[in-house]
Parts: structure tokens; C-alpha cells; sequence
């Protein structure tokens, strides 16, 4: 099963048939991870059982996870209560694309591990959308509640779209009067690692870091609008 950050697939349609049946082959997934066997082995056996087609798989790769990553993600997910007052590093790129992903209604996929996740994101080739203002004040409205300490967005320096990104972010935060430090990094999900309190949906960055919290998540529930596919 090909890893999550290699999809640049953009599913349109995911009708009630098809997530039931992404729910079941997820659980599969957990379950035979969970004794042993390949996440990536279980994941082609468990797509080929259910004749997923190239979107479905996708969604699959995307959300699925082994189930001692579950139980290490899960050990390290922090409550509301626990971001207040304390600093809050935010993974900007795959934030912001997430909701702007929701926003325009476009599928975005709820993970095994409660992260909400939008589909096709290359952080290389990322460039702000029309909603990405709409977004940033929801992120920002949402983190505001929480009263964290200050807010650092962690901005991967080669996107064509990263500067633009860093001013929008500076500009929103002014009108939210939000605590905000913006670091451009030439990796982003590196730099998360090494940070204390972090919000991403990179699987990779989730099971190296020391604690995350789920704003994506919180911010896309509330939309409207957002075409949430749930795995749990």
C-alpha cells in the first residue's frame, strides 16, 4: 500500500457504499496489523479483497495505521486543557490546505487516528487558494478559545506559495490580535519534530513527535459545508 504522502489523488466521488466499505477494510487493516503483519502488505490485500478502486485505496493508504502506531499517537494527543498557556507549533502548509480543502467541499478524509487529512497536498508545489484567508480565521478563531501561549506556524520554505503564506498568516493574526511567530524551515515536518506541542495530519511527523493536538480537526467539524470521509 503506498505511503500517504505519495497519493496526489483527488477523489470526487465517495457515495455511502464506498465509505462503509473503507470503514470495514480499515478496521481489517488495524486488525491484522495489530498481530504482526506489514501495514503496507495487509493494506494491497485488504484493497484487493474489497475491490477498492485507485481513489478508494488512496482514502486507505491515507487514514489506515498499524495499531501500536494508534496506541502511540493516541498516548500522545493532547485535551484542550493541556494546549492553554503552553506554545503551539502548527504544520501551516498541511493546515491550511486541509481546510481550504473543506471549505471549497472538496473530500477530506477523518484518519484511524482522529486527524482530518485533505487529499493531493504537495508541500513543493503548494500555492494559497481563494479560501485560504477564510481558513487562517478559522484556525485562528478556533486556537484563540484554547488561549495557547503563543502560536508558531511552521511554514516549509520551498513552496512557491510559502512568503505569501507567512504574510497572510501575520496579517490574519493582527486582525485576531493572536501571539503568532511564523519560521520558514527548509523542512517542515523535520522542524515539527523537534518541537514540544505540534498540530499535523503527517503520519510520519505524528509518530515522531512529542505531543500533538487536534486543531485541523476542531476547525473542519464546524464547517458547513465539509465533506468529512470517516474512517473511525
Amino acid at each position: 500500500m503506498p505511503d500517504d504522502r505519495a497519493s496526489n489523488t483527488d477523489p470526487t466521488t465517495f457515495d455511502d457504499a464506498a465509505i462503509e466499505r473503507l470503514r470495514l477494510a480499515a478496521e481489517e487493516v488495524a486488525w491484522l496489523t495489530g498481530r504482526g503483519y506489514a501495514l503496507e502488505a495487509v493494506g494491497n490485500l485488504v484493497a484487493e479483497h474489497h475491490s477498492l478502486s485507485d481513489e478508494h485505496r488512496a482514502a486507505l493508504a491515507r487514514g489506515t495505521c498499524s495499531e501500536p502506531q494508534y496506541r502511540r499517537r493516541a498516548a500522545r494527543e493532547l485535551e484542550a486543557e493541556d494546549v492553554a498557556r503552553r506554545p503551539l507549533a502548527i504544520d501551516a502548509i498541511d493546515a491550511v490546505a486541509t481546510i481550504e480543502a473543506a471549505l471549497g467541499g472538496r473530500p477530506v478524509l477523518q484518519t484511524l487516528d482522529g486527524t482530518v487529512r485533505a487529499f493531493g497536498v504537495d508541500r513543493a508545489a503548494y500555492a494559497l487558494g481563494s479560501a485560504a484567508d477564510d481558513a487562517l480565521d478559522r484556525l485562528l478563531g478556533v486556537a484563540k478559545v484554547l488561549r495557547p501561549s503563543l502560536l508558531k506556524f511552521v511554514v516549509d520554505e520551498r513552496a512557491p506559495g510559502a512568503s505569501e503564506l507567512a504574510a497572510r498568516i501575520e496579517a490574519r493574526a493582527k486582525v485576531h490580535k493572536a501571539k503568532v511567530e511564523v519560521a520558514g524551515v527548509p523542512d517542515a515536518r523535520r522542524a515539527l519534530r523537534k518541537e514540544r506541542q505540534i498540530v499535523t495530519g503527517d503520519a510520519d511527523t505524528l509518530d515522531a513527535c512529542a505531543a500533538w493536538f487536534n486543531l485541523v480537526g476542531r476547525v473542519v467539524e464546524v464547517i458547513p459545508r465539509a465533506k468529512i470521509i470517516r474512517l473511525q
